[in-house]
């Protein structure tokens, strides 16, 4: 194993039939890709991790959390996620759900039933998503499940690609992604709640990086990213004082993991850093073994 993957998009064709706009999502692949498809069968999407040295934790189909979707073809497409780990156990180590706050009790029960018996690792969500912020009491039953079940929540921080480029960046309100106040009110909220803020923080990355200091709690990966273009604020604190609070994420198949490695490792980070953000926090963070 290289590194421990905290963000993972499920591009298998198997997936697919599960998410509720292929349309958009292809777009973004001829845009980002400049190719018709980058979905792959299962196996081979699968043996791409393994040649990498990578376990991971995959996302759920990308668009779920949204209104008035069925709950019956959630649980149908959590179970795929379920199945991702039955099947290849050495590489996946578990999904993160993706549950509209909207649904209330029954979305909790969902992903309670997900963590007990689908081997969910909690939920990724936030105003990109959703279209609430992440501090709005709906969320609550949500984050309470996840407390008590001892499992992490994600939260979205900092600039997406999801709206980029579209007239009014498709209703996306970047203030909605900014780590204070938002993700700073969920910590104190639920203290014992493990809260990982998802993608590298910028324009807000010295707000990330206050909470991270100020919250015992609260953790950072950086998908979406190359290291390449962190903002040196942000490269300095990975190096030195937080480094035990950042986490690998890649969004991979959006970049490759030959690209990510070789970034991280020219952008002069010490060994034992490296070492902490390609496996060691997340071992630590997640309570898993060696």
């Amino acid at each position: 194993m290289k590194v421990i993957d905290v963000q993972v998009q499920t591009f298998t064709r198997e997936a697919m039939k599960y998410h509720p706009n292929l349309n958009e999502i292809e777009g973004m692949i001829r845009f980002v890709f400049k190719q018709e498809s980058a979905f792959v069968g299962e196996q081979e999407f699968i043996a791409g991790l393994r040649a990498a040295g990578v376990r991971a934790m995959m996302m759920s189909p990308m668009g779920w959390a949204k209104a008035n979707r069925d709950l019956a073809q959630i649980k149908e497409m959590h179970d795929y996620m379920g199945h991702l780990k039955q099947a290849y156990p050495d590489t996946v180590l578990g999904c993160w759900g993706d549950i509209d706050p909207r649904l209330g009790d029954g979305g909790a029960r969902e992903l309670e039933r997900c963590i007990k018996e689908v081997g969910m690792l909690g939920i990724y969500t936030g105003a990109i998503l959703t279209g609430i912020p992440v501090n709005d009491k709906r969320y609550w039953p949500l984050f309470e499940v996840c407390a008590a079940a001892g499992v992490p929540v994600k939260l979205s921080v900092g600039m997406t690609a999801i709206g980029q480029g579209k007239p009014g960046g498709g209703g996306v309100h970047l203030s909605h992604e900014n780590p204070i106040p938002y993700v700073d009110d969920v910590a104190i909220q639920f203290p014992g709640l493990t809260i990982i803020a998802a993608h590298c923080a910028w324009p807000f990355h010295n707000e990330m990086t206050a909470v991270m200091i100020h919250k015992a709690n609260v953790y950072n990966e950086l998908h979406g990213w190359s290291p390449k273009y962190f903002p040196a604020e942000l490269k300095r604190e990975i190096n030195g004082r937080l480094q035990d609070k950042f986490m690998f994420g890649s969004d991979h198949p959006w970049f490759s993991y030959e690209r990510l490695f070789r970034d991280w490792e020219t952008e002069g980070y010490k060994p034992v850093v490296l070492e902490k953000v390609y496996y060691k926090n997340a071992q630590r963070i997640f309570g898993l073994g060696a």
